[in-house]
């Protein structure tokens, strides 16, 4: 193999041809009280749910503008509810106190659905648009474009400032790591470019702000194999401490092996959420573990999160890039060493990988205000 050939293997990825591919856009806005004012004939504060009007009437306009663009899954949000997406074959919209889970197949499973209180003012509101197709990602700038559509034209019709609109697109690749050792052969080979570069090349521009994450979680179950790893006294206040720091050693010292700065550890029973942010964020914030990461930051170092007294069904890695692991090609290289460091990891943790199974989900995301 040529050198040139081999440097340009090096900038692919190949994963499973069973990797789920998802993308779904989010614009979010305040409900301020200029906007509240506009819509105010909407508004009765004498009944029991005095905005159960204003949020109908706002979610029948989104759900008559998605169609006329031929939107078929967009849900109305207004509970101040997280909104989290994942592939399901079974169609469920799960929910707890601070999330709203949307699981489905993005090829079968259509649908229009409104969440809101109208007993309660929430502090914003949530369009959620999912995407519906079989090659998602080679036609995300199409989903992409319609959807900036829809969100302008519903912008305009409530009399919203296209400055109050932050619109964020997200996109994810998730496969099991150890999916040929059960038998699945195929591969598909990706070197992962920017979103900015993907949508260059189908005439979509994106202004100079929009700001840009990309990142991995990794979920890790915890069997029985992974409890014998050490002893645990059940008794002791720390019972789990011994275990969590035998994972951890061996995540951290294979992801510093293969050049891998910026992460996390995550076993607290929380949901990890990665975020763009100018400094580093580490917070707590009820079922959620908030985690912000600046991509100008090459050398974070990685956090470890657990609750050395609880059992958790799944600890979570977390890789985020930095802008020194963006190459000409894309993050083909980046996801490369997250896998090589994987391997590394689960050798260490004696992983049996035909009966047990690290999934990656990679994540790319952006976000920027309508008007800009």
């Amino acid at each position: 193999m040529s050198l040139t050939r081999s440097r340009n293997s090096q900038h692919k990825v190949y994963i499973p041809a069973s990797a789920r591919e998802s993308q779904y856009l989010l614009a979010k806005f305040y409900l301020s009280d200029e906007l509240l004012d506009k819509h105010s004939h909407l508004i009765d504060l004498s009944l029991e749910q005095p905005y159960k009007e204003f949020y109908q009437t706002l979610a029948s306009l989104f759900f008559r503008i998605n169609e006329s663009l031929d939107l078929e899954s967009g849900q109305f949000i207004a509970n101040d509810k997280f909104p989290r997406i994942r592939f399901s074959p079974e169609k469920l919209t799960p929910t707890t106190d601070q999330q709203l889970l949307f699981l489905y197949n993005p090829k079968y499973h259509h649908s229009q659905s409104k969440f809101f209180d109208g007993g309660k003012i929430a502090k914003k509101i949530t369009l959620l648009f999912l995407a519906n197709d079989d090659d998602i990602r080679a036609k995300s700038s199409v989903f992409h474009k319609r959807v900036k559509q829809a969100i302008a034209v519903f912008s305009d019709e409530i009399g919203l400032t296209k400055t109050e609109v932050r619109v964020c697109d997200h996109q994810h690749l998730t496969y099991d790591l150890f999916a040929k050792e059960k038998g699945f052969n195929g591969t598909q080979a990706h070197k992962l470019r920017s979103m900015k570069n993907r949508y260059a090349v189908d005439d979509l521009a994106l202004t100079d702000n929009t700001d840009y994450s990309t990142y991995a979680i990794v979920d890790l179950p915890i069997n029985r194999r992974m409890r014998s790893l050490v002893d645990i006294d059940e008794s002791s206040p720390k019972a789990y401490d011994a275990l969590y720091t035998r994972i951890a050693n061996a995540f951290i010292s294979s992801a510093k092996k293969y050049h891998l700065n910026n992460g996390a550890m995550i076993a607290n029973g929380l949901i990890p959420i990665v975020r763009r942010s100018d400094e580093e964020v580490v917070k707590s914030n009820g079922e959620l573990q908030m985690l912000g990461y600046n991509p100008a930051n090459h050398n974070c170092g990685y956090l470890r999160k657990w609750s050395d007294n609880m059992l958790v069904d799944t600890v979570q890695f977390v890789f985020v890039a930095s802008n020194g692991d963006k190459t000409s090609h894309g993050y083909g290289k980046f996801l490369n060493q997250i896998e090589n460091a994987l391997n590394a990891t689960a050798e260490q943790l004696n992983i049996v990988k035909i009966k047990e199974e690290m999934v990656i989900r990679f994540h790319q995301h952006m976000g920027f205000f309508l008007a800009e």
